[in-house]
């Protein structure tokens, strides 16, 4: 079998598309599937980096030329590239593949799609073997909101695999970020990029004046050079707590943060299902997150997190309760733990989406 995936995002890239598609091929990879991926941000020259065209005609004969020379069974596109999908399209009605879109992140509700538009990509789609959504909720509302309707569809959640950080590498980054003896350390990964993952980020920011009250030697640590990491940087500042709001920018492993964290944080207006938590959750992180998206499907309240409304005293409280009740935060962590490994292993992601591959053609 030969697999051929198409991304937006690749190596070097932030954020939680990259860590899916990274997951998912080094698994096939452990499977002895042949598998490249075409991507357009990033650098990997043992992969297919997609050039900046701009008319859509040269972008599509691009495309059909690389599918002509991989010759792949299976095209897996992941995040927009739609121009993928109809030089898929033209070749599977030439060679005979299957076609598989996945969707990863939340629309904000007042991005509507124009008409035509619409009407383009619900026939791309339908054109496709499957289309696949990382969380039940995520399908409901790319519906909702694109006005789109589906058939054949599956939910592939993420998977994870632990990892770890050296002692070096802790080093440097307390060394960076001058992280001494500051305690507690709050930690909210890739919030940066899109404006319903800022806009959360905000009332944790705010929440963090509220528990500082109580532990004063509290700091807040962002990760991801994103689009609202400026905003952010100033509304910290006119919130009074730039020294304690530490933004690190883009990390090489996030595991590092994780490690020093003491407890995770993710509070976000809107998500699919967000890979950081699920990062969180495998290292046995007691975690405070918003009920948005995917993320009950992932956290049941009170067992292995807490789940809390988009309110700066609540949040506070939530946190505080954590840091008071240091039985109950690990428990917590030690269920988030297990469901991380009962649920959400590569190795099980990975068989269900081989079934997606391996079954017969719907189109």
């Amino acid at each position: 079998m030969r697999v051929l995936i198409t991304t937006t995002y690749w190596k070097g890239c932030a954020g939680g598309i990259r860590s899916y598609v990274e997951g998912l091929v080094e698994e096939l990879k452990k499977r002895d599937i042949d598998v490249k991926v075409a991507f357009k941000e990033g650098q990997d020259p043992e992969n297919y980096k997609i050039k900046n065209r701009n008319f859509i005609l040269t972008k599509l004969l691009s495309a059909f030329y690389l599918l002509l020379k991989f010759k792949p069974n299976v095209i897996h596109s992941h995040g927009g590239l739609y121009y993928y999908l109809l030089a898929g399209y033209f070749y599977k009605k030439l060679f005979r593949c299957k076609l598989i879109y996945t969707f990863h992140t939340e629309p904000e509700k007042d991005n509507k799609l124009p008409v035509l538009k619409r009407i383009a990509l619900q026939k791309l789609l339908e054109k496709c073997d499957y289309v696949t959504f990382v969380s039940k909720k995520l399908e409901t509302t790319v519906g909702d909101v694109w006005g789109l309707k589906f058939k054949n569809t599956v939910i592939t959640y993420a998977g994870i695999d632990v990892r770890d950080a050296s002692e070096e590498e802790i080093a440097t980054f307390n060394s960076k970020f001058d992280i001494k003896n500051q305690y507690p350390i709050l930690l909210a990964l890739g919030l940066t990029a899109l404006k319903y993952k800022a806009d959360g980020l905000k009332y944790l920011i705010k929440s963090l004046k509220k528990i500082k009250c109580v532990y004063p030697n509290a700091i807040l640590l962002v990760t991801r050079e994103g689009k609202y990491t400026a905003e952010l940087r100033e509304f910290a500042k006119k919130e009074g707590l730039e020294h304690a709001v530490i933004f690190t920018g883009d990390v090489d492993n996030p595991y590092v943060p994780l490690l020093l964290s003491d407890i995770y944080t993710h509070i976000s207006l809107g998500e699919g299902l967000p890979i950081a938590l699920l990062e969180a959750m495998s290292m046995g992180k007691p975690i405070i997150a918003t009920p948005v998206g995917g993320i009950p499907e992932a956290i049941e309240d009170g067992k292995n997190g807490l789940l809390v409304e988009p309110d700066e005293a609540k949040i506070a409280e939530k946190v505080i309760c954590l840091l008071r009740n240091k039985e109950i935060a690990e428990e917590i962590g030690l269920n988030a733990k297990k469901t991380a490994r009962d649920r959400f292993s590569w190795s099980a992601a990975v068989n269900n989406i081989l079934k997606l591959y391996s079954k017969d053609f719907h189109n």
